[in-house]
């Protein structure tokens, strides 16, 4: 099932069809504004309650929105090192792009967008159920560099080790955001008794899909409370 506009009200009945038929729902758009994410979270709602998995509501809902943000970040990404004349590839140029791109790319936020449109750098949001399994993935048209898998690769890694948000936020780095969104991805997963393993980012020679994978057999009341609501709040 593939939803073309989202200005059109979600159907529910065809939501739950699909999720009865164990067809994906996919969503394509060229930007990330607030009338998407409110769009994405109403079908998340929609979707975990024809999946009779209301509970996961606030966990899917966080991992959407920061996995939306990194892929969208990506693009723009790519369309500013372009722009600039800088070799996203090259290390010293990539450290020289960084320091205007945020600021740069938010005070041009429309000029950015319709570039990304124009070159075709979309991003697709695409939930499914399948025996028994919930998968929800982010694809985007750019490829990892390696310096972003060695970081993304390196936070992955990080989060094994940690128990709760203070944990994590006492120990990692800042630099570009700090990867802090992944880690409570992480956390999250593990709250839920889903394995670390089941979280994915990875790139093929045109995209970036990120992946979060949820057996619903495997889900189990969280035998420690990692605070993350408490800690989410003074983030």
């Amino acid at each position: 099932m593939k939803i073309e506009d989202i200005k059109v009200p979600l159907d529910s009945k065809k939501i739950e069809s699909a999720v009865q038929n164990e067809e994906p729902i996919e969503i394509i758009s060229y930007s990330l504004t607030r009338e998407i994410e409110e769009y994405v979270n109403d079908l998340l709602t929609v979707f975990l309650s024809a999946c009779n998995q209301e509970d996961l509501l606030s966990s899917m809902s966080y991992s959407s929105g920061e996995l939306l943000a990194n892929a969208n970040k990506a693009n723009a990404k790519r369309i500013f090192f372009q722009e600039k004349g800088l070799d996203i590839n090259n290390q010293e140029d990539y450290k020289h792009g960084m320091v205007t791109f945020s600021a740069e790319t938010t005070v041009n936020k429309e000029h950015y967008q319709k570039l990304q449109k124009d070159k075709d750098l979309y991003i697709k949001y695409i939930l499914s159920m399948k025996n028994k399994v919930i998968t929800l993935e982010v694809i985007n048209k750019s490829v990892l560099t390696e310096a972003e898998k060695v970081r993304i690769q390196g936070k992955m890694e990080c989060a094994r080790k940690y128990n709760s948000m203070e944990d994590a936020l006492t120990d990692i780095d800042r630099t570009e955001g700090s990867g802090l969104g992944l880690i409570i991805i992480l956390l999250m997963l593990k709250q839920l008794g889903i394995k670390k393993e089941c979280l994915k980012v990875e790139s093929n020679d045109a995209e970036t899909i990120a992946k979060i994978i949820i057996p619903i057999e495997e889900i189990v009341p969280p035998s420690i409370n990692l605070g993350l609501e408490e800690d989410l709040e003074c983030i």
